[in-house]
């Protein structure tokens, strides 16, 4: 009771001195004013982050949709909701503009209608060696009728998918645009880091011309496969198994060429084979459940959840940037 009586006493105290000290105030008020400037700034730095990948992607869908109006590709539309479901038009692209992609649908039956109704889009580009098939989903905003055609008003997608029979599309990215990896074993009872500066050494890493102690062999926006020699494994936890967890850095090379991209990529290990035309070494399977993009100069790591699709959005933009740039190759 009296441990009581001294504890109200002293905060009573307490009570006093912060009314009466207008200096003590003040540094409060300060310490909140720089807390809350702190996290106004995180939010700017996030979204400024966010608007640059919606930025990228919105390029990449008007360079797609400009390439399959220069081959005049057919573009096979499917109605989704339950009233239209089964309904299936043939168009072709006609333009491209700011919010809207402009499908021609001829002289096909169509109704006011349709407007609001949501949309599956397929089509196909050709390169000079191979043919990609794409999709992406939108929603009727517009429809009128000309004396020659029906024109049909899509929402410009935010995304366009590759279609394969992969879940996502994956790519062995060229030397030049892989500019640094490393991997660090997680122990998932922790918080994901805050600061790289807290990490410490990679336990395996890449650096081109300087040092390969594993190997990027293919990349998606869901995961990776790397290559590690035997010899090497035991930098990661002897235990390592399937549902390990790793956290994983990618150095990739930025669309403009001019700063890199820092990925940071929390994940589980999904497969480990040993590699059928080299047995010393071992193929590790690794799947993203969080990822964040680093700026230049800043330490701090602002982490995003892969979220529903499980897949890691500013990277889907690179690979698909990434595999264009390889088909252009192979085209010219």
């Amino acid at each position: 009771m009296n441990d009581a009586s001294s504890i109200l006493r002293l905060l009573d105290k307490f009570a006093v001195l912060l009314e009466s000290s207008v200096g003590l105030k003040f540094v409060l008020l300060a310490a909140a004013f720089a807390l809350g400037l702190g996290c106004l700034v995180a939010f700017l730095r996030k979204r400024r982050r966010l608007l640059r990948y919606a930025q990228q992607s919105r390029r990449i869908v008007q360079e797609l949709l400009h390439n399959a109006i220069d081959q005049r590709s057919t573009l096979d539309l499917e109605f989704t909701s339950e009233d239209m479901q089964g309904r299936v038009l043939s168009a072709t692209c006609s333009a491209v503009e700011d919010d809207r992609v402009l499908v021609d649908v001829g002289l096909e039956y169509s109704l006011q209608t349709w407007i609001d109704e949501p949309v599956e889009v397929s089509f196909k580009i050709d390169y000079k060696t191979v043919s990609t098939h794409y999709r992406f989903g939108s929603q009727v905003i517009g429809m009128r009728t000309t004396p020659r055609t029906v024109v049909m008003d899509l929402a410009l997608p935010l995304h366009i998918h590759p279609m394969q029979k992969r879940h996502y599309v994956r790519i062995s990215p060229l030397p030049s645009h892989l500019l640094g990896m490393g991997l660090w074993p997680l122990d998932p009872a922790q918080p994901l880091p805050q600061d790289s500066t807290t990490l410490g050494s990679a336990a395996l890493s890449y650096r081109p011309g300087k040092l390969t102690q594993c190997s990027l062999l293919n990349l998606s926006a869901g995961g990776m496969r790397v290559e590690v020699p035997q010899v090497l494994l035991n930098q990661l936890p002897s235990n390592l198994t399937l549902q390990s967890h790793l956290l994983c850095l990618l150095l990739l090379r930025s669309p403009d060429r001019e700063n890199p991209m820092p990925f940071w990529l929390a994940s589980t290990v999904v497969s480990l084979m040993e590699d059928k035309e080299n047995t010393a070494s071992v193929i590790i399977g690794i799947k993203f459940r969080a990822w964040a993009l680093s700026e230049t100069g800043n330490s701090n790591i602002f982490w995003f959840p892969a979220g529903k699709s499980e897949e890691v959005a500013p990277l889907a933009s690179w690979v698909l940037r990434h595999q264009l740039e390889q088909n252009k190759r192979q085209r010219e």
